[in-house]
């Protein structure tokens, strides 16, 4: 569940992508909101799984439960913004992700805390 993806595969990037299985809920343009499932995290961006496909090329908001490294218990809503970049069908979902934008220092030094803490289990 923690592990980088496999090079070479549809999913290799310029850095490795660490799975998770961290909820989410992203608004939408119109304003509804999904909820969502964080599949994978990188220093620039995140994969998720949603129920219906999402509008490429556009920003969306999403807030992630993300726990805390220190205390696994506790999981704290992390609002961040994404360009989906890519909204692909797989089997019964719909895999959505994209870039980071506008990272804020808060979410940027936990997202780091968690690749560290996921790279140091390979």
């Amino acid at each position: 569940m923690t592990t980088p993806t496999q090079r070479g595969s549809i999913d290799d990037r310029k850095e490795p992508r660490y799975q998770v299985n961290w909820r989410a809920r992203m608004t939408l343009p119109d304003g509804q909101v999904l909820d969502v499932r964080v599949q994978d995290i990188s220093q620039s961006g995140v994969g998720m799984l949603s129920d219906v496909p999402v509008q490429g090329n556009t920003v969306m908001n999403v807030v992630m439960g993300v726990p805390d490294p220190d205390n696994l218990a506790r999981v704290m809503g992390v609002p961040v913004q994404v360009h989906m970049a890519y909204v692909v069908l797989n089997n019964h979902d719909f895999r959505v992700g994209g870039r980071w934008v506008n990272l804020q220092p808060a979410a940027r030094d936990l997202l780091q805390a968690w690749i560290r803490r996921l790279s140091f289990q390979d």
